[in-house]
């Protein structure tokens, strides 16, 4: 079965660190046992080592882990592609989104009700949804495939 790619926004991560009983943790430790691709973008890794460094000091070390660990794949975004995304959301998100766009990702995550509020609008080749909705339905996916495969034994 192909891993699900997914981009995580920097809120997510920063959840996660915070948190080890949470959604966004959870996800976290799905891209760690290689069940999800997860990918950011520069401004997701900068934004996350900038909000922890001021808010979660301790959790520094754990971060700079992950980075090493995860093996994130860091996408690169151009202008165009970015000028692009701020005709989907505002311009402080257009970054993050122009990378999840660029990625070709299956999902993206967030806790930034900016790309929550997208989820209805059908201009995304991805979904957008909280940890937590991903999770639900991360679930049903991984049904899917394994009664796909089981299919394909029973021929």
């Amino acid at each position: 079965m192909r891993k699900i790619r997914v981009f995580l926004d920097s809120s997510v991560i920063i959840a996660g660190l915070a948190s080890a009983s949470g959604g966004s943790h959870k996800v976290l430790a799905l891209a760690e046992l290689g069940i999800i691709a997860p990918y950011i973008s520069a401004d997701v890794e900068n934004e996350v080592l900038r909000n922890v460094a001021k808010k979660l000091p301790q959790a520094v070390a754990h971060f700079e882990r992950l980075m090493r660990e995860l093996h994130f794949t860091v996408i690169k975004t151009s202008e165009q592609e970015i000028e692009h995304a701020r005709s989907i959301i505002n311009e402080h998100d257009a970054p993050i989104m122009a990378a999840a766009i660029s990625a070709k990702v299956n999902w993206l995550l967030s806790l930034d009700k900016h790309f929550l509020a997208l989820k209805e609008r059908g201009k995304l080749d991805f979904a957008v949804a909280a940890p937590g909705e991903f999770l639900q339905q991360l679930a049903d996916i991984l049904q899917e495939g394994r009664a796909r495969s089981m299919r394909r034994v029973d021929r």
